[in-house]
């Protein structure tokens, strides 16, 4: 029912509006002519139409924009995934000030032979906020990028993998 509104029939328009004594092929002719722009303008518009409404279905969430990306660009074989950056599990690490002096909270997780070697704030975060993994296949980068770009929240950042 909502597609009927934009199902317009321009050459049956100018037929129905035309008086019926001036419907003789050369002015029907003539008058399909001249509407000729404006069916075109109608079709790009339809096209348009369609686009948006296909935009409108996905939104910045992980498995909406991994769908949306699977449906442009591998759409038989869904190879394309969205994984979160790698982020180290920090390990808490009391102060000498705050161990207490009769029961030590020190401990060797592995033993006193294994030493945990530490990593520095840097090193527990990542750069990149998720990771877009892509088959090794002849993908446009443009067209990716600005897929992701339209999709995901402005503040989130993301790195483009090729995987084989």
């Amino acid at each position: 029912m909502k597609d009927e509104l934009f199902n317009i029939n321009y050459k049956r328009l100018v037929l129905w509006w035309l008086p019926t004594f001036r419907r003789k092929s050369v002015t029907l002719n003539y008058l399909w002519c001249l509407i000729f722009p404006l069916e075109a303008l109608y079709i790009e518009f339809l096209k348009r139409r369609k686009q948006n409404l296909i935009k409108m279905n996905f939104n910045y969430q992980k498995f909406s924009m991994e769908r949306r990306l699977n449906d442009a660009f591998d759409p038989i074989d869904r190879r394309i995934e969205i994984v979160n950056a790698v982020q180290y599990e920090g390990v808490y690490l009391y102060t000498e000030a705050e161990d207490d002096t009769y029961f030590s909270k020190t401990q060797w997780l592995y033993g006193d032979e294994n030493p945990i070697y530490l990593r520095t704030e840097a090193e527990l975060g990542s750069e990149y906020d998720f990771i877009v993994k892509i088959p090794n296949t002849p993908i446009n980068m443009h067209q990716l990028r600005a897929e992701i770009d339209f999709y995901k929240l402005i503040c989130k950042r993301y790195q483009i993998e090729i995987i084989n």
